[in-house]
């Protein structure tokens, strides 16, 4: 037997009787909290801490939270909110909290470090979500005017990674632009203040920067070069010792993802109201996402086209990409909304 026949993965010694298991016990919490009459779920019995953003990246989570869908799927939800995703998938990776929202990027970065991780499902995508501001009285008006200039991201996030792909699309090599490690909430300052040339970030401070800035700013997007995913995830051993927890997780954030299409203005308000953001800054970037639990092969190409920067950049010492089927829970998503479960395995 060969060793790729061996390595059948953690993910399938489930057998099929726990599967099916898993799944009825699910579909029946769900009926009797749908049954009752005040709209609330049967007793909460089951207590997880959710590390989620503040950013409208994790709308979905911030809604099925702000809607009681979590209590309904008989969970009990400890909010604990960061920044950035970074800093969510931080506190997993050190026991502080079991599921997370994170891009793709951080997650990467974690298993080439050896972290036992899986992403349980992508709640947004987006090509649009993340660009390069620059100013153009600092003699930037096309992609390739960022040589020689600086430019500001966070390090370990898709701010750097998508920097990157856009100086390599533009024929501009790291070697050419000096690059600073700043933290999110600080770029629009040192942007507008004149401390760089150009940031490499996401909304709302992509918008916010763009407003403070006016003419003075110009914006590259790579719609065409790069697909944005939020995901999330858990450790593999907290999935392994509680599989019926990421049913009940996706069961909720689905419920969260009707809401969103049916009602968006007060999904707005719900991620308005958790980033302290202005209602009307929430709407000027709402359709740039695409609200979705699923999981896409777009997902696992973005993971492979990331780890291959992340290695040729020297930035982890690696020099084989890791087969990432084995970091992708697929069992959950497939035994309630399989339709969204677009990989090939």
């Amino acid at each position: 037997m060969t060793t790729s026949n061996n390595k059948l993965t953690r993910k399938r010694h489930y057998t099929l009787a726990t599967m099916i298991l898993i799944a009825v016990l699910t579909i029946f919490g769900s009926l009797v909290a749908c049954t009752r009459s005040d709209n609330k779920s049967a007793n909460v019995t089951n207590k997880i801490t959710f590390a989620y953003t503040i950013l409208p990246d994790a709308a979905l989570v911030q809604v099925a939270q702000q809607q009681g869908y979590f209590q309904q799927e008989g969970l009990d939800v400890t909010p604990q909110v960061h920044q950035i995703g970074k800093a969510a998938l931080d506190a997993v990776m050190e026991g502080k909290a079991d599921f997370a929202t994170v891009a793709e990027t951080p997650v990467v970065f974690a298993i080439l470090k050896g972290k036992k991780i899986d992403i349980v499902a992508t709640i947004n995508t987006s090509n649009k979500n993340m660009a390069i501001v620059a100013r153009k009285d600092h003699g930037i008006r096309l992609p390739y005017d960022l040589k020689g200039k600086k430019i500001a991201t966070t390090f370990g996030t898709i701010g750097e990674f998508f920097m990157d792909t856009m100086l390599m699309t533009n024929g501009i090599s790291r070697k050419d632009v000096k690059v600073v490690n700043l933290a999110p909430e600080i770029m629009q300052d040192a942007l507008v203040n004149g401390d760089v040339d150009a940031i490499s970030t996401w909304n709302p401070i992509l918008i916010r920067t763009q407003n403070k800035l006016g003419n003075k700013s110009i914006t590259f997007y790579g719609e065409d070069i790069y697909t944005q995913t939020y995901n999330v995830v858990a450790t593999q051993s907290y999935i392994d010792k509680n599989p019926s927890m990421v049913n009940k997780i996706l069961l909720a954030l689905i419920k969260a993802e009707e809401f969103a299409k049916q009602k968006p203005a007060e999904a707005q308000k719900v991620v308005a109201d958790v980033s302290r953001t202005d209602k009307g800054l929430i709407g000027e970037t709402w359709d740039v996402n695409h609200l979705s639990v699923a999981l896409d092969q777009s997902l696992l190409l973005a993971m492979e086209d990331e780890s291959r920067w992340a290695i040729k950049s020297g930035l982890v010492n690696k020099t084989k990409i890791p087969n990432y089927l084995d970091y992708i829970y697929f069992y959950g998503l497939d035994s309630i909304k399989p339709k969204a479960v677009r990989i090939l395995r």
